[in-house]
């Protein structure tokens, strides 16, 4: 199937999935019974988070929550980015809103419920998170001027704009020691005066944000980057202060953007190990036995690198599995890094699995994202079979 029918069975899904959704729900409210209580917002510096999981494909997750002042600008999010859907109904169960990834709402006071799927029936952990809409404060565009967002202990989300194109906006932020690990920084672009009844062009150029992360460095006494990327972008962090740059990607200006700091909750391999000399160990293989270890590919283009003795001839399965949207890619060298096997998809999903028949001695295995495309978290497995178990 090629990209351009992939887009438009996208689109048929989409739109085609809310109209089922919302003729499924008006005749479900007894399923909202048992929604998970958020508790409570106001109109001011207020953040609601709740960890949920999608455990199965085609799941559904019902929330609610309540605002107590007049009106109130709010942002639902999730952590699990590009593939989670928000439907909004209000305390009568009446349909007001949908969104992917992200759904702006202004909203006055009474109670609300939210519908959370998955469109493409992925699976996994994730947290919902409402928040009050931050605006960037002008004048911020140079580093010293930024917009000071405080602590990312969870997830803070700001909007702003880019008009004109030659327009940047800066943002400064702390890390905290209870929040060094891995941050993604997600973006979303709107169009505020977006004429409703425009007919959607599938193959227009739409706008994006261009984002730079900067971090101090202390032996050159300023802040250079660490991170870039358009649209989102990932970095391990220590506590500290850091810097963000927000400029338009596209030839034109936006009039409307939404940036979500999220600190992600991962199990990791240990960095750098980007190259075979700093592949990270995985022990030595038997018969019979299997060795295992978690890895994320953050940023996309990263890679890793583990190393395993084989101790007797026998064959070895070598596979990568995680959440149903991961897409990696998986190589197996021998002792001098020399390229034995190579897969893609032939693990479940879109993950990769290799099967070879190994002599003794050591190897090399190379995770990596599908063509660089996008972050992910993976657990990679390397069983032996051999002897009785190879038998039978």
């Amino acid at each position: 199937m090629n990209s351009k029918s992939i887009a438009i069975l996208a689109f048929l899904l989409l739109t085609g999935g809310i109209v089922i959704a919302e003729e499924a729900d008006q005749g479900s409210v007894a399923t909202i019974s048992g929604s998970t209580d958020l508790g409570t917002i106001g109109a001011e510096d207020g953040m609601i988070s709740y960890k949920a999981d999608l455990a199965y494909p085609g799941e559904i997750d019902w929330f609610k929550f309540a605002i107590d002042s007049q009106t109130a600008d709010l942002v639902l999010s999730s952590d699990m980015t590009k593939t989670l859907r928000f439907v909004l109904y209000d305390e009568n169960f009446e349909y007001i809103d949908y969104a992917e990834d992200l759904l702006k709402m202004t909203a006055g006071e009474g109670t609300y419920f939210v519908r959370v799927d998955s469109i493409l029936s992925e699976t996994g952990n994730y947290t919902v998170s409402i928040s009050n809409l931050l605006s960037e404060a002008e004048p911020n565009d140079c580093l010293t001027e930024g917009t000071i967002l405080g602590t990312i202990a969870n997830a803070t989300i700001i909007s702003g704009s880019l008009d004109p194109l030659a327009d940047t906006d800066f943002f400064l932020f702390d890390i905290g020691p209870d929040s060094e690990g891995y941050l993604e920084i997600t973006s979303e672009t709107y169009e505020d005066d977006a004429d409703e009844e425009e007919e959607l062009d599938l193959w227009s150029i739409t706008e994006y944000a261009s984002i730079v992360l900067y971090g101090y460095n202390e032996s050159e006494g300023r802040y250079l980057p660490i991170e870039s990327g358009d649209g989102d972008i990932a970095a391990d962090l220590s506590a500290g202060r850091y810097a963000l740059r927000v400029q338009s990607g596209s030839t034109e200006p936006i009039s409307c953007y939404v940036l979500t700091l999220s600190i992600l909750d991962l199990l990791c391999d240990d960095e750098p190990n980007d190259a075979s000399g700093e592949a990270l160990d995985l022990g030595v293989l038997t018969p019979g036995a299997s060795l295992t270890a978690d890895g994320c590919i953050i940023p996309a283009e990263d890679v890793d690198y583990y190393v395993l003795v084989v101790e007797e001839a026998m064959e070895v399965a070598i596979e990568t599995f995680g959440n149903s949207s991961g897409d990696s890619y998986l190589y197996l060298y021998d002792e001098e890094v020399e390229e034995i096997d190579y897969d893609d998809d032939s693990g479940e999903g879109s993950w990769s699995r290799i099967e070879e028949e190994l002599l003794p001695g050591t190897y090399y295995i190379k995770v990596e994202s599908f063509w660089g495309g996008e972050s992910l978290q993976y657990t990679l497995k390397v069983e032996g079979v051999g002897g009785e178990e190879k038998s039978e």
